[in-house]
């Protein structure tokens, strides 16, 4: 009787310190070179747009309309050749994927502030949009996904709180590096940064906790199943191919059900500004507006974190979408200023958790061992989803004059959204570590 009832109470303090930040200072060291990832990743995507078109027709004259039509067909190239980087992470792991990736992002960078003409222009961003999705995106979900296997969401929660980050604070960066060193050498300072970044993760990210000696989520297991650990880290070869991943029931589920609310994600927060504009506040305030919607994004980067630590990915990630359905209701409405505030909370906790979920997920299914194979297929086909919320709103725009359309039509996909996420594995069908016994059994 003693022995269960040890192992009862061995069980409820696993349940506690599982939503305990308590990753060890390697770990936090871990989160926060994914935060700086995620960052770049959302910098060089999306937020970015909205200061680099604008630089290169005050730098060449160039016509905006032309540049900006160049941002939906690189994505679209950007992300499939990023399924390459991520074949690359499944083969090599993450830290020789991120030097390299980074290197070679800030090259980029710096040749592409020095294009000179528009088709020079539109290979820069689709260069820029492979690697910053190959690598800033895959890496840090890798990353965490093998260091946390247990604690994945909250880890990433506190991560990805770099893009919301980036959205508050990327525009007032770069207008400061152009007003100062100019567009061109603006953009060489960046390159440089990268490149400096990626020499220095080299000797600061490893592949496991396992190669650092510490234990996967900071949790203590004995030094034999480390061993044990590492050694299968290192040999193994994932049975799930492309081809028994194109058949899996689960990897459609993940790619299309959290798809659809990354695409709807997007479409909100990319055009935040100008549909505030369009009910009636100056571009100084919807900028401000813009801003404290972003603030609150971060802050609620680690609650979704945490619910999905507490109650389950699948069941957090159902939640998620119908809280983004009434989201987009509210963004239906045309109310006073403190409606308008309410919904920029809303906004704000409702683009917060796709990053975290999604990333979540496919580790919650296929494990530590089996996620690098599966997410270069799922985060392939959903980041597909999301450069295609563009095509969405100018239908939208087109038909309706508003943004209106837009916002009823995403408001179905949350609903598809949610249902196919209900109908995700709540196992893990990967392979995962033989668990040591808890020290009141052993003894």
């Amino acid at each position: 009787m003693s022995v269960e009832l040890n192992a009862v109470a061995a069980t409820r303090d696993t349940d506690r310190a599982s939503v305990r930040s308590n990753f060890g200072g390697l770990g936090w060291s871990m989160i926060g070179f994914s935060l700086i990832m995620y960052y770049n990743f959302a910098a060089w995507t999306a937020d970015g747009l909205n200061v680099i078109v604008q630089s290169f027709v005050d730098l060449h004259g160039w016509d905006f309309a032309t540049l900006l039509s160049f941002s939906t067909p690189a994505g679209w190239l950007g992300v499939a050749g990023s399924f390459l980087i991520a074949e690359l992470i499944n083969r090599k792991g993450v830290r020789l994927v991120a030097v390299v990736g980074l290197i070679l992002l800030g090259a980029v960078m710096i040749w592409f502030g020095r294009v000179t003409t528009p088709l020079q222009y539109a290979v820069g961003l689709i260069l820029i949009n492979l690697l910053a999705t190959g690598c800033c995106f895959n890496v840090p979900g890798t990353l965490l996904n093998v260091w946390f296997p247990h604690k994945k969401g909250l880890a990433l929660g506190w991560a990805t709180m770099g893009m919301s980050l980036c959205t508050a604070t990327l525009v007032p960066i770069m207008v400061l590096l152009f007003s100062r060193f100019g567009i061109q050498n603006g953009y060489a300072v960046v390159g440089c940064a990268l490149i400096a970044l990626g020499v220095v993760t080299f000797f600061w990210v490893r592949n496991t906790p396992e190669e650092c000696g510490v234990f996967p989520d900071n949790e203590p297991i004995s030094q034999q199943q480390v061993a044990a650990n590492l050694k299968h880290l290192d040999g193994y070869t994932s049975p799930f191919t492309i081809r028994a991943l194109l058949r899996d029931r689960d990897m459609w589920l993940i790619s299309l059900g959290y798809g659809v609310l990354w695409l709807v994600d997007i479409g909100v927060v990319s055009q935040l500004v100008p549909r505030l504009i369009s009910v009636g506040y100056d571009k100084a305030t919807a900028i401000w507006m813009f801003t404290t919607a972003a603030f609150f994004c971060a802050i609620f980067s680690y609650f979704w974190g945490w619910l999905d630590v507490r109650i389950g990915t699948r069941r957090a990630g159902v939640i998620y979408a119908f809280f983004f359905a009434v989201t987009h209701a509210c963004l239906l409405i045309r109310g006073g200023d403190i409606f308008t505030y309410f919904t920029l909370l809303l906004i704000g906790m409702s683009i917060a958790g796709i990053k975290e979920l999604c990333t979540s997920q496919v580790g919650s299914v296929y494990g530590r061992y089996d996620f690098a194979a599966a997410n270069r297929v799922v985060s392939t086909i959903a980041c597909l989803f999301r450069v295609m919320c563009f095509a969405v709103i100018a239908a939208s725009l087109k038909w309706t004059h508003s943004y209106d359309g837009a916002y009823m039509f995403f408001i179905l996909l949350d609903i598809v959204g949610g249902v196919l996420i209900y109908f995700i594995t709540d196992t893990c069908k990967g392979k995962v570590d033989t668990p040591s016994l808890p020290s009141q059994l052993a003894a």
